[in-house]
């Protein structure tokens, strides 16, 4: 269960005082009210082991201004009368409302010493009371050693030690028969290293390294004991909702050389295999190390030399390619000497599909017959391909065909999709194609939002296309955008010639990503964003006469991680949502088609 604190949040209400000429009142006119409520979960926390006077649950508090002035603040929200239920008196503006466990940081390491944070950003107006929403979740990292019953009947002693990779945090042990419960550390790289003696006196060791740390995760490390005499598989259960992430580590009885192949990274078309080795004779020899790999109906096995192996310590990986998608295989790590011969556990993995584009050659069109407004589909009922005609079609209906199927110049087939821009009342309208499904037009403002996306799971290493691209000049200029964002300087000015752009996305999102060209705080930083999983761009500045063949290479933020939704974007005019560029620019685009190679470009 996730164990969270809120300052909670009302809707906030206009105090409606009525105007006088009084002093006083000309006071209040000038003054707004803040007010924050508190409520925990209920969930009850140990402190053993924690700073002295540390609670989890007692909350710090403060308000602070625009200049980053604290304004306001307690060290026990709870039972601060000043602050808890009452109306702070406050000069209009911004303000920042910030709580976290008190009397620590979160910074060490230690044994039930949680630690929770949270701020939001609120605007105090003139005469109106305003309150304030802040969660206050997890900053740090939760981790739990069990050792199963059968464990402990098998071996004299053992414990685990966890190293964060935060420079100067203590390491925390957990020794077997011993419950200390669960340790909390900063966020940070780990390192679970467990020492295990046999009843024979033998010592075993094995070491895992956890990367990709973030704050609230709960690292759950099993150990148990190996069916065989050598080093079991290793099973990672992962619950996305809780952010808990369970490791089961098979140990060995008896001494040997230990070997554990864990879940390959299966693209289409190739695959990463990593293991490790968990146990060692002193004579080990790494040179000896194998990786073998089949198709999981196929006879004989096809092995990876030692030499094409990237071993990093005790850490085993390779690459295999020439894959057949949606296919079952098999792959084990394998020590072999004149002595001896160790095998890890078969792990299976299946390879990814490669996902076709839907209607990427821009045969299949679609009429709304209300409007007539032209859709890149085969039928009203498919949400694969929309574009800016909705909102254009409904703000003038000569605008409502913008993007349209021609035959004025096809690559293949019947017809291209023809992106021509527009003006709508005085503003640009910058035609467009994009996977997803538009939302609403605001009317007032010519501005509209849309919902970005199809879902979609396969890992294509590229978006490949033909296009042809006639700019017009520059006629409909704006130095900033409708929420006061600057142009940026690399666009065209008044008189030259347009931009036009497309590009592509892999995306982790549960539900198509929301924009609004009103407020483009809404588009993701494709560079930074987590949810980006890997993002390509193509800008266009000069004119086209032919068909010009493209390849977008999609660039990879995660090699791990497998998208949810797809997004292709294309637009007639690259700075359409700063209202700025030409009425005149067209883009025609035929022939999409996603590419999936075996060798992804990764993001610098």
């Amino acid at each position: 269960m996730k164990k969270i604190f809120s300052i909670l949040s009302v809707i906030a209400i206009a105090l409606g005082v009525a105007s006088c000429s009084s002093n006083v009142d000309e006071l209040a006119n000038e003054v707004g009210y803040l007010m924050l409520g508190i409520e925990t979960n209920g969930t009850t926390m140990t402190r053993a082991g924690a700073p002295a006077g540390y609670d989890a649950r007692k909350l710090h508090v403060e308000v602070r201004d625009a200049q980053n002035t604290v304004v306001a603040s307690t060290d026990d929200f709870a039972n601060d009368d000043e602050l808890n239920g009452a109306q702070i008196t406050l000069t209009p503006g911004q303000y920042t409302v910030v709580a976290h466990s008190a009397n620590w940081d979160g910074s060490g390491s230690g044994f039930d010493t949680p630690y929770y944070y949270g701020e939001t950003t609120v605007t105090v107006k003139t005469r109106t009371l305003t309150t304030a929403k802040v969660t206050c979740t997890l900053a740090n990292v939760k981790v739990t050693v069990n050792f199963s019953q059968e464990f402990q009947e098998s071996f004299a002693r053992a414990k685990a030690t966890i190293e964060s990779a935060v420079e100067g945090v203590s390491t925390q042990t957990f020794n077997m028969g011993s419950d200390r419960g669960s340790a909390y550390f900063p966020v940070g790289d780990l390192t679970a290293t467990l020492n295990v003696w046999n009843n024979n006196g033998e010592m075993h060791g094995h070491e895992k390294v956890i990367t990709g740390v973030q704050a609230r995760d709960h690292y759950i490390i099993n150990y148990t004991v190996a069916a065989h005499g050598y080093q079991g598989g290793v099973t990672v259960q992962v619950d996305p909702t809780t952010k808990t992430y369970t490791y089961t580590f098979e140990v060995p009885r008896k001494g040997g050389t230990g070997l554990a192949a864990y879940t390959a990274n299966a693209w289409s078309t190739f695959a990463t295999l990593t293991g490790a080795v968990t146990g060692k004779k002193p004579d080990f020899d790494a040179t000896k190390l194998k990786m073998r790999w089949k198709a999981a109906d196929a006879a004989d096995w096809t092995e990876v030399a030692n030499s094409n192996l990237t071993i990093d310590g005790d850490d085993v990986s390779c690459k295999i390619t020439g894959l057949t998608p949606e296919t079952d295989y098999v792959y084990r790590l394998v020590y072999v000497t004149d002595a001896e011969e160790a095998n890890s556990p078969e792990i299976s993995f299946t390879t990814e599909a490669q996902t076709a584009l839907y209607n990427g050659s821009f045969e299949e069109w679609h009429y709304e017959t209300s409007k007539e407004i032209a859709y890149a589909t085969d039928a009203k009922e498919t949400k694969y391909w929309s574009s800016s005609n909705p909102g254009s079609g409904k703000a003038l209906a000569s605008l409502a065909k913008m993007t349209d199927k021609t035959t004025d110049y096809v690559h293949g087939g019947t017809y291209a999709a023809k992106l021509a821009s527009g003006q709508a009342l005085g503003f640009l309208a910058a035609a467009s194609l994009y996977t997803g499904s538009f939302g609403a037009l605001d009317m007032a403002s010519q501005t509209a939002s849309l919902n970005w996306g199809v879902p979609f799971t396969s890992r294509p290493t590229a978006l490949k296309g033909y296009m042809i691209y006639k700019p017009g000049n520059v006629d409909i200029v704006n130095a900033t955008a409708k929420d006061g964002t600057p142009l940026p300087s690399e666009a065209p000015g008044e008189g030259e010639p347009d931009h036009c752009q497309i590009y592509c996305a892999l995306l982790d999102i549960n539900a198509p990503l929301a924009v609004d060209n009103g407020n483009l705080s809404t588009f993701p930083d494709w560079n930074t964003d987590p949810r980006v999983i890997a993002y390509g761009a193509l800008t266009q500045t000069t004119t086209q006469n032919a068909w010009t063949e493209f390849t977008i290479n999609l660039a990879y933020h995660d090699l791990t991680k497998t998208p949810k939704y797809l997004l292709i974007v294309c637009s007639a005019g690259k700075y359409g949502d700063y209202f700025h560029g030409s009425s005149s620019s067209v883009l025609y685009v035929d022939d999409f088609e996603l590419i999936y190679g075996d060798t992804p470009t990764v993001q610098n």
